[in-house]
């Protein structure tokens, strides 16, 4: 061991002496930047460094310019793998690909919380990018990726920042990192033999069809949170937005094309999230590739509270670049790098009074059956807490999170077109006469079937339970209630709704 050692820091230092004496004469130094990415990849540091000397020569000034902005950038990003365990550690599988849908996948999974309580999502593995990329895995993708740029006219019409940021990268996501390029070249490039000279919009669609064509969507894959590998795709055929989107992005930056993953956590009116990729051309101006399978349980989403693009990039402004690392945050909001481009045409800012002793507020939705963050906030004692560009239409509760579970700061609102919020605070001293006759904008009741009605007072709240009628059924409910019916529908399609002041459901 002590041998080991002594040799792993001969190594260091004379990998740390070639670097400096390659770099002076064209190079101050190793930027400060990639240092500190140096300093933090451990045993794997030697790796690191000869990449930087592979780069060194003055004819490869700009793939070395490409390789800082790597190793700037892949602090902090890293592949993890997440098991299904129950409070005694015993894992469980769901393989999506055993099942029909997901409402087959979600009596599965209930029937084992049945018997065996809550089950959870619990990290396996966690590998940070600088502890584990070699010199051959940076090489390659430098390499390849400045082939395609070189290769494919449209490519050759990006500037250098829009190549770094949306064609460089070897991650979408917190996927197991690969080398994809020569493999979508391979399997694609037969079909622009001819078309060398098309504009990257109509190469970007080409290849969004081939996907298309070979990829679709499956709802059972929704509670799998771990991303198929390139060779699990392929051979599935199916899986989730995020799934499918990666796959997309991949095949795009393997031909030179800038795309990104753009998300929207939960969606705000509708059941799970949605991914989509976005085509950044040439000008920066940005084309959305439409997804083209109707979706089954998805509805018609039509409000979207908040939009993120997951970066490569260390974005100073993401919650993950801000908390503490230990710092417990919800899902798609603290554990790594993104923008926020939720549209400003259709949101508004939301002023909330300031929250004693909370280091991070939350705005939620309602999905799949709970309440779900989709944006942040500091609390600050001189202005309160400030939400900046929420999506309008949507109701939003406004929570915080202790020891891994929500619990609400205030009372859920409308945002209205206007950037009036409107409070549900039910008033149990007046009623009004309602026609209960569905549970969702398109979920009529059941004749026969037995239903429950709940009102959000602090939580969610039975008002009493009935049997359904073939056009519904009347009742007398408090004014300025949030409501939910259900019939514990295993995939909670159910969603929330208000009362006209002439006695329909509005839904959310």
């Amino acid at each position: 061991m002590k041998y080991f050692t002594r040799t792993f820091f001969i190594i260091v230092l004379i990998l740390s002496v070639a670097v400096s004496s390659c770099l002076k004469s064209t190079n101050p130094g190793i930027p400060e930047s990639v240092r500190k990415t140096l300093e933090s990849s451990g045993i794997n540091q030697p790796n690191l460094m000869r990449a930087v000397v592979n780069y060194s020569r003055p004819a490869d000034s700009l793939r070395q310019k490409a390789l800082f902005w790597l190793l700037t950038n892949m602090r902090g990003n890293y592949t993890v793998h997440y098991s299904i365990e129950d409070s005694t550690g015993k894992k469980y599988l769901f393989p999506p690909a055993h099942y029909l849908n997901l409402e087959n996948l979600e009596l599965s999974w209930d029937s084992v919380e049945v018997i065996n309580g809550p089950l959870h999502y619990q990290a396996d593995s966690f590998l940070l990018d600088q502890k584990q990329t070699t010199t051959d895995f940076l090489k390659t993708t430098i390499d390849q990726a400045f082939d395609a740029r070189n290769t494919f006219s449209w490519a050759k019409k990006y500037d250098f920042e829009l190549f770094s940021k949306w064609i460089l990268p070897y991650r979408c996501a917190n996927e197991q990192i690969e080398n994809f390029r020569s493999h979508f070249i391979k399997k694609y490039s037969s079909y622009f033999v001819k078309k060398d000279s098309i504009p990257v919009l109509e190469a970007a669609l080409i290849l969004n069809q081939l996907v298309n064509l070979e990829l679709v969507y499956k709802d059972s894959y929704e509670k799998e949170i771990n991303v198929q590998t390139i060779e699990q795709l392929e051979k599935s055929r199916s899986g989730n937005f995020y799934d499918l989107n990666i796959y997309k992005i991949k095949v795009l930056r393997s031909f030179g094309i800038a795309a990104a993953l753009d998300y929207t956590p939960y969606l705000a009116d509708t059941t799970f999230g949605y991914a989509w990729t976005t085509v950044i051309l040439p000008d920066r101006s940005e084309f959305t590739l439409e997804f083209p399978q109707k979706v089954h349980n998805l509805g018609k989403p039509g409000r979207i509270a908040k939009v993120y693009r997951r970066t490569f990039e260390r974005d100073s402004t993401s919650l993950y670049a801000i908390k503490q690392p230990n710092q417990p945050t919800p899902p798609y909001l603290g554990s790594f790098f993104y923008n926020d481009i939720t549209n400003p045409l259709n949101s508004k800012s939301v002023w909330l009074p300031y929250y004693k002793k909370t280091n991070y507020a939350y705005l939620a939705v309602f999905n799949n059956g709970d309440w779900h963050p989709i944006d942040w906030s500091i609390p600050q004692k001189a202005s309160g807490t400030h939400f900046n560009r929420v999506g309008t239409g949507a109701v939003y509760l406004p929570v915080e999170l202790k020891k891994k579970k929500l619990y609400r700061l205030g009372s859920p609102f409308l945002l209205l077109d206007n950037g009036y919020m409107k409070e549900f605070k039910p008033d149990f001293t007046f009623e009004q006469k309602t026609l209960l006759a569905k549970t969702g904008p398109y979920q009529n009741i059941d004749q026969g079937a037995s239903y429950t009605l709940y009102i959000w007072n602090g939580n969610w709240s039975s008002l009493f339970s009935f049997t359904g009628k073939k056009n519904g059924i009347s009742a007398f409910l408090p004014v300025n209630g949030l409501y939910l019916l259900t019939n514990d529908d295993p995939i909670r399609n159910e969603r929330i709704f208000s009362v006209s002041e002439k006695g329909h459901q509005i839904f959310y």
